[in-house]
């Protein structure tokens, strides 16, 4: 991992999913995850992230109050979400939404479009068979 200047930020609460996409990002960025908000919270605070990929479902927040903050911070968002919100992710401001399931190259693409590229989402938010 050394040589990697962004470090991306995963809150998955569900372990497997978080390890999945934990192991493939990791091969482009430095990965923290975290399977809840707490967690979440103290990375903000201790590290220079570059990205975030939330599942809004784990953190038991129906009114998101965590991505609303973590919008403040300006850093991208992308959403990886079981819950076919895209709307109320576009108006959140996210950077992608992903419905789930995501496969993790997919979720690498799009973070490296994102870093890599200053690629931004237009308004229309993503499926995940959908083409960026």
């Amino acid at each position: 991992m050394l040589g990697f200047a962004e470090t991306v930020l995963i809150i998955e609460t569900d372990e497997a999913t978080r390890t999945l996409y934990q192991r493939e990002l990791a091969r482009q960025f430095r990965v923290i995850s975290c399977a809840s908000e707490a967690e979440a919270e103290t990375a903000l605070h201790d590290e220079v992230i570059a990205a975030m990929v939330i599942e809004p479902v784990g953190l038991h927040d129906p009114d998101w109050g965590f991505l609303v903050r973590s919008k403040a911070r300006s850093i991208p968002i992308v959403l990886c979400s079981s819950l076919d919100a895209r709307r109320r992710g576009v108006e959140m401001g996210v950077a992608a939404y992903l419905v789930k399931p995501v496969m993790p190259a997919r979720l690498l693409t799009t973070l490296e479009q994102l870093l890599h590229n200053e690629f931004r989402v237009p308004a229309k938010a993503f499926h995940e068979s959908e083409q960026l």
